[in-house]
């Protein structure tokens, strides 16, 4: 009896135990997503600030390797390299680039003038006002108006955003083993090369996946300023500059360009928001279906079902940010999930 009862003792200790290591469990990581979505904003600073600094890093990689200098001072030469050609671009073009978007911000609202007038006067218009019930034609752009200064304003914040990022990336690209060797030193003993592995192959495929957006967004800005002051639409730098920041977002990017570009070319006439569409659609089109696909063919390629769906997620939890870095972010979860079922079908294996 005496036996018995000192085996329950220790069962229902036991018991309690693990129930007390559930809970803790529990509301740890109820505490943890708490942070995680209060910090939403943080997330993709936090995650460009790591991109910024791998490709920091790569070039620097670079420089080292062909000049025979430390890392240290290769990071200096680069960060260098880049504000002088800042410099030196705005230099060149930064009066005329903002003349140009001085330009841009009177034409669109113009535009949506122009479209909210046609809209009332044209004979179909009238109908549906006349026969649908609650509808007012001229108040339709309204929201659209309200969308664009939104985004604006988002770009905005993306920018006081990306300011921080170059600073903090500043940081990590002058010590990256000293923070992943943190990071690894965080994680469970057991998945500690699991979480080795992850961070080597999310930084090779991000600095990758990066050199070729780059290069994209250089081609994209190129061919469509090219063609926008062939067919003489106005603004055609600050459309450029604009194409090809937005060639950064796949599939919506370029559909969104060819919006701000017939906007801005409309009230210079029906011809000439045509003339702009073409331009900045043939630009898109030889990026997207010609130099894309040839550089992304050396490099991780994802669904693009799989894409759409993590855009659409991204944007939902982090805005406008969440939907530029909704690519990379994919890459690394990809790489993620291909280590799991790696390190799954080893230990499967291992037990048979």
């Amino acid at each position: 009896m005496k036996i018995n009862f000192l085996s329950k003792s220790i069962d229902q200790s036991d018991f309690a135990s693990r129930t007390a290591t559930v809970a803790t469990i529990a509301v740890a990581t109820l505490a943890a997503a708490i942070v995680l979505w209060k910090l939403t904003d943080l997330l993709p600073a936090v995650f460009a600030t790591i991109l910024i600094a791998l490709a920091w890093c790569g070039a620097a990689d670079q420089v080292s390797t062909r000049l025979g200098l430390s890392q240290g001072l290769s990071l200096a030469i680069v960060a260098l390299a880049s504000f002088a050609s800042i410099v030196l671009a705005l230099m060149l073009f930064g009066g005329q680039l903002v003349r140009q978007y001085d330009e841009v911000a009177l034409d669109v609202p113009a535009a949506i003038a122009l479209i909210e007038r046609m809209v009332e006067e044209h004979p179909w218009g009238r109908f549906v006002e006349k026969f649908v019930v609650h509808v007012d034609l001229s108040k339709m752009t309204t929201p659209v108006a309200q969308q664009f200064g939104a985004l604006l304003g988002s770009l905005g914040n993306g920018l006081a955003s990306g300011i921080f990022a170059i600073i903090g990336a500043a940081y990590l690209a002058a010590d990256p083993k000293r923070y992943a060797d943190g990071l690894i030193a965080l994680t469970p003993a057991s998945k500690r090369n699991d979480m080795a592995l992850f961070l080597d192959r999310s930084g090779v495929a991000l600095r990758q996946w990066l050199y070729i957006q780059l290069y994209v967004v250089a081609m994209n800005a190129i061919f469509a300023g090219a063609a926008l002051w062939g067919f003489g639409v106005p603004a055609p730098l600050a459309l450029a500059t604009i194409s090809g920041a937005l060639a950064f977002v796949p599939y919506f990017g370029s559909i969104i360009a060819i919006i701000i570009g017939v906007l801005v070319a409309l009230p210079h006439g029906l011809d000439t928001a045509a003339l702009a569409a073409l331009a900045i659609g043939a630009a898109s089109f030889i990026e997207g279906y010609l130099i894309t696909p040839y550089l992304q063919s050396r490099s991780l390629m994802v669904p693009p079902v799989v894409l759409l769906f993590c855009m659409l997620a991204f944007s939902l939890l982090f805005g406008t940010m969440g939907i530029v870095l909704a690519v990379p972010a994919t890459v690394v979860l990809s790489i993620a999930y291909g280590i799991l079922a790696d390190t799954k079908q080893s230990q499967s294996a291992a037990s048979l």
